[in-house]
């Protein structure tokens, strides 16, 4: 894979955003402020009207069911960031690679020339505590192997700049369970903790997508997206009880480990994330350095 400067794009461009919610709303904001035109497409009315509010032009639009040509007809570059909203492996098909194929032919109709697809690190395999990069193996769970067929289709898509985004652990505004668990005095840590964890703040995981779109060499790309600097469970809770003034958390391997393994996701793996691809391609960097700077505005 080639290594090129950054060719900057410097006139405002036609942005669709499909799945405008965590992330994709953050993005938009972004874009506006950036000079560029967004429109969001979102599952409800409901969102709709609060991205509306915002001042983002938004579309209520089921992208499984849904006619597309009801869209408005011209973008330049289109967003997949779409989500599962729940559900096992048949949500992940039906999001990841049904979806993805299904925008991909859309963006294609609209003139569309840079197409992003969120995706995830969670299509390593890795959990012997060692580096992963782009290269590295990926799949071998029925979700992964889903998103990895949207990854796919995407780099053999042939828009002038296709890019696949594997972001890291998305925290934020909003999304910051050890420190909301924390807070409210439950000090019993449950699950693994002795394994890293790269996170990714919601702002930075947004910057990385314009910067996907605006920057960076021609073709297709995969990027990791991450802060860089992955941290323990057990070093991130440790952190955040001082923060809260509080005492030592108390550390369960039996006790539950959390809402994402409580809806029947995997634990955590063990590997460290490299991102150096992004940085040196795209010139990105992320606002928040660790996840310790993320968390920081919260005390």
């Amino acid at each position: 894979m080639g290594r090129h400067l950054p060719a900057e794009v410097n006139a405002p461009l036609k942005i669709a955003v499909l799945g405008c919610g965590y992330v994709g709303a953050e993005f938009a904001r972004q874009a506006r402020a950036a000079g560029h035109a967004v429109s969001g497409v979102v599952r409800s009315e409901a969102s709709r009207d609060k991205l509306r509010a915002e001042g983002i032009a938004a579309e209520a639009f089921d992208i499984h069911g849904g006619d597309w040509a009801s869209l408005p007809a011209r973008f330049d570059a289109v967003v997949y960031a779409a989500s599962t909203g729940g559900g096992g492996p048949e949500a992940y098909v039906l999001a990841y690679d049904t979806g993805v194929r299904r925008a991909l032919a859309w963006a294609g109709s609209v003139g569309a020339h840079n197409f992003v697809f969120t995706s995830s690190t969670g299509v390593y395999r890795q959990d012997d505590g060692g580096v992963v990069d782009e290269t590295s193996p990926v799949g071998g769970a029925p979700t992964a192997d889903a998103i990895l067929c949207g990854e796919r289709a995407v780099m053999a898509s042939g828009f002038t700049k296709a890019r696949v985004l594997r972001f890291g652990g998305l925290y934020g505004p909003g999304r910051h369970h050890l420190v909301d668990q924390l807070r409210r005095g439950d000090n019993v840590i449950g699950g693994r903790v002795d394994h890293f964890i790269n996170y990714l703040h919601r702002d930075d995981a947004a910057s990385s997508v314009l910067a996907a779109i605006t920057s960076g060499p021609r073709g297709a790309r995969v990027y990791n997206v991450g802060d860089g600097h992955p941290v323990t469970k057990e070093a991130l809770a440790r952190w955040i009880a001082l923060r809260l003034g509080q005492g030592e958390p108390i550390f369960d391997p039996s006790a539950p480990a959390g809402p994402r393994v409580s809806k029947g996701g995997r634990t955590q793996p063990n590997r460290i994330v490299s991102t150096g691809l992004i940085r040196a391609e795209l010139a990105w960097k992320p606002r928040f350095e660790d996840v310790f700077a993320g968390l920081s505005q919260l005390f």
